[in-house]
């Protein structure tokens, strides 16, 4: 009985969070089924949908977190939530309006959901008998107990599903990725925030109601006063066991985490004081490191700050000073980096996080643990302050990077107005500087945007536009080959279907895309035989080949070129197989193919277009 009672509670909270969080669950109920139909349809592309909601879930969250705070009356909620959609939708439409998605916009939107995340850990504490350190532990606690009810959940329904597979009838595989979604988007989720407690309760957090004082007389005034200490004391109560850290938790941080932590310190400084004057300020390895160490300490003292024990009480005293010179010393070590290689948007993301942590244990140092909650609008400030023009992390990197490269070709006589000369006589640094920008330039979709780089954009040969290769290999045997299609109009006419995918070697009877014709179902699967033959398959709905096109001889065939460009035009890059039932046509996007004495590595980018006869 006493087990049928939690699990009810247990129930009711989850159905309370629903009621609680109304627009979060909305959202949640969303990317669920957008991820569904992701799964089921992997040729359609549902990444911005997916990232509105997401961005969408946690503002939602935020919004009831703060109108709980501060606001009582249902048409301030309800003007919060519309804000909140206004947003995500604006967001939807930014992203509808690119034509791919880049790492600059999935930085972007990470950072967003993390100060999401921290302004719901703040918000519910401000001015509050509630601490920060409450509400994170509150948090930790309700994130561990959900993933765990999750994963044990899921296994279950994969048990279930196998069983069903094994000894009664075949099921789909994608029904094992939609019960993870349904789990871990949907309902880990709910139960999550089923798990937080509702810190900003008014009554508890004010003395009794001024009618209560002002009628003297009152008959029922003594039992009204009763009633409201005890419902205040059960609600102080509830908040204490909601925040409070278990005996197990307890036990894991000051005898485990705590002395484990201590123990990588004392190895962490040795490093420090053996290395102070060699590769400490150049390895590159150790700054994230630092970095991980940093934001350990920074969780731990968080979580050990309400432990009555000599672990955390020592822990607590000692750790921010030793943790100030460390982060000093990363941070400086980071800036001398920056000579080297200029700055990226990781740097800057370093930088910060430093700056973040050096004021975060200085803070810990002179305030006592019940004002850490201090850290959180710092941390939400630094965060705004990185994705914000002009001092954002991707702008501040675009023009240092900029610079740096137009220093070292003018440097070298290699730029005339906006053509760049090819120089083959250049000092190993004057290389290096430039291999490096024109790669950060690249892979972050900026060299377009640059007028003295269209030449290098239209051709992506380094060689033949700098003078020198890009990678100076050392080992003689390895060798790579790259291509990429240019961006045309593909002529669809006469086919039936096109689907976009992306394949790797040795991946076998991996499903492409799946569609109907003539009420028949046709499959699309990149198989890999045991005779290392690799193609693209197409299967009727009896499992019957209708069809096959060889990837390794479109491999083979640009291996066995010697072409001067990267360029391909569409018709270089489309291959044709046709019999009387079926044509299959792929047509490169890109191709790479990297071989070494042990082994190979073959990708490819490609559109696929299939016509049924």
């Amino acid at each position: 009985m006493k087990q049928r009672g939690k699990l009810q509670v247990r129930l009711l909270g989850l159905t309370g969070s629903i009621t609680r969080f109304p627009l979060t669950a909305a959202f949640l109920l969303a990317t669920a089924v957008v991820i569904s139909f992701m799964i089921n349809r992997p040729e359609e592309d549902y990444s911005k949908l997916i990232i509105t909601f997401v961005v969408g879930t946690f503002l939602s969250a935020v919004s009831q977190v703060a109108y709980e705070r501060f606001f009582d009356k249902t048409i301030t909620r309800i003007i919060l939530g519309g804000v909140v959609v206004i947003i995500a939708g604006g967001y939807y439409l930014l992203l509808s309006s690119l034509n791919e998605l880049s790492t600059e916009v999935g930085i972007r939107t990470i950072v967003i959901v993390f100060a999401s995340f921290i302004a719901f850990l703040w918000l519910p504490v401000i001015r509050s008998k509630s601490t920060f350190n409450e509400s994170f532990m509150a948090t930790f606690k309700a994130f561990f107990i959900a993933v765990f009810y999750a994963a044990v959940l899921f296994l279950g329904v994969s048990l279930i599903i196998g069983a069903i597979d094994m000894l009664i009838t075949s099921v789909d595989e994608n029904l094992y990725l939609d019960s993870a979604d349904i789990i871990f988007v949907l309902f880990a989720p709910m139960y999550f925030l089923s798990l937080i407690p509702l810190f900003s309760m008014k009554q508890a957090n004010n003395s009794l109601p001024q009618d209560l004082l002002v009628e003297k007389n009152s008959e029922n005034q003594s039992q009204t006063v009763s009633k409201f200490v005890e419902e205040r004391k059960e609600q102080e109560d509830y908040l204490l066991k909601a925040s409070g850290a278990t005996k197990f938790l307890e036990t894991l941080i000051s005898y485990v985490i705590i002395p484990i932590t201590a123990i990588f310190t004392i190895i962490l400084l040795l490093y420090i004081i053996i290395n102070i004057t060699g590769s400490f300020w150049t390895d590159n390895l150790l700054e994230p490191m630092l970095v991980s160490y940093s934001i350990t300490v920074i969780i731990v003292y968080l979580l050990a700050a309400r432990l009555n024990n000599a672990f955390a009480r020592i822990f607590r005293r000692i750790f921010p000073k030793v943790l100030v010179p460390i982060v000093l010393f990363q941070t400086i070590s980071s800036l001398l980096k920056i000579g080297e290689m200029g700055i990226t948007y990781g740097r800057y993301f370093v930088i910060m996080f430093g700056v973040f942590a050096t004021v975060a244990g200085i803070l810990f140092c002179i305030l006592s643990v019940h004002k850490n909650g201090i850290i959180a609008p710092i941390l939400l400030v630094l965060s705004l302050v990185s994705i914000v023009p002009p001092v954002d992390a991707f702008t501040i990197s675009r023009v240092n990077q900029t610079g740096r490269l137009e220093n070292a070709l003018r440097k070298n006589n290699m730029l005339e107005g906006n053509a760049i000369i090819p120089n083959t006589s250049l000092s190993e640094e004057d290389r290096q500087i430039i291999a490096s920008s024109v790669m950060y330039l690249n892979n972050m979709k900026y060299i377009k945007d640059i007028e003295w780089l269209a030449s290098y954009n239209e051709t992506n040969n380094f060689e033949k536009t700098f003078g020198f290769k890009e990678y100076e290999l050392i080992d003689a045997e390895y060798k790579n080959d790259y291509f990429n299609r240019k961006q045309e109009p593909i002529p669809i006419t006469g086919y039936d279907f096109i689907v976009r995918s992306s394949v790797n070697y040795q991946e076998n009877n991996i499903k492409i895309g799946s569609f109907k014709n003539n009420g028949l179902d046709f499959t699309l699967r990149s198989v890999f035989t045991k005779d290392e033959e690799w193609d693209i398959v197409l299967i009727d709905e009896n499992n019957n080949e209708i069809l096959r096109n060889s990837i390794d001889e479109i491999f083979n065939h640009f291996i066995a070129r010697d072409l001067e460009r990267e360029m391909l035009s569409t018709e270089e890059a489309t291959f044709t197989e046709e019999n009387d039932l079926a044509t299959l046509t792929i047509i490169i996007e890109s191709i790479n193919n990297s071989e070494w004495e042990n082994g190979k590595s073959q990708y490819a980018d490609i559109n696929i277009l299939v016509k049924i006869k």
